[in-house]
């Protein structure tokens, strides 16, 4: 009997070691995610994040990085095959991600940022427009106090033309209540998605008040 505690011991200590060496490396490799723009280092990031998952197994936020980190890529190319590109290399990211965790808002709501950002061009803008929202709707059945959902809204129907009922002032009230539940999100660990409150701060700067 002694022995066998002992030996559940044993695995009880090295099963936290290994669960504190994960999300080290894990708030390591994404304060470098974060700090990072350049392609070619977002690139090695996101085969970072990969190979974390391909290690733990069952751990959706690696998978879920990987594919963030080759979506910030396209923020800094205006080139639309390679946005397709890097866009395809976040979509099996992401896939891998909604696998191993299917019901959870953050997933969702990059999938419906995945799907805006492919209307490089305005003969994009219906589908994927119409397959963004219904990513975001999904996500905020899930949880709608998560402010990514609402700035992902905000961003889409900031860049609609007006005459399609788009527009800075339609996109301002989605942004401020993005603004409001970045102020009393709490993230369920440390390593829990946090992007969104400086971009939602800059586009409220942006737009003048009537």
């Amino acid at each position: 009997m002694k022995t066998f505690a002992i030996l559940i011991l044993t695995l009880l200590t090295s099963y936290s070691a290994m669960a504190a060496d994960y999300e080290s490396v894990m708030k390591q490799t994404i304060g470098e995610m974060y700090q990072s723009q350049e392609a070619n280092k977002l690139e090695n990031i996101a085969a970072k994040f990969f190979r974390i998952g391909e290690t733990e197994k069952n751990k959706w936020l690696p998978y879920y990085y990987a594919a963030y980190s080759y979506v910030s890529i396209t923020y800094h190319i205006e080139d639309g095959e390679t946005i397709d590109k890097y866009l395809d290399k976040a979509q099996q990211m992401l896939e891998k991600a909604m696998a191993l965790n299917p019901n959870e808002s953050e997933n969702h709501v990059l999938q419906g940022l995945i799907h805006s950002m492919r209307i490089t061009n305005p003969m994009r803008g219906m589908k994927y427009s119409a397959l963004s929202n219904e990513a975001l709707e999904k996500a905020e059945s899930l949880n709608p106090e998560n402010p990514r959902i609402w700035l992902c809204k905000a961003q889409n129907i900031y860049y609609t033309p007006a005459m399609f009922g788009g527009g800075a002032e339609k996109a301002k009230p989605l942004y401020k209540k993005a603004a409001d539940l970045f102020d009393t999100f709490e993230p369920q660990n440390g390593i829990w998605p946090q992007w969104g409150k400086e971009m939602v701060e800059n586009q409220l700067a942006s737009i003048p008040e009537e």
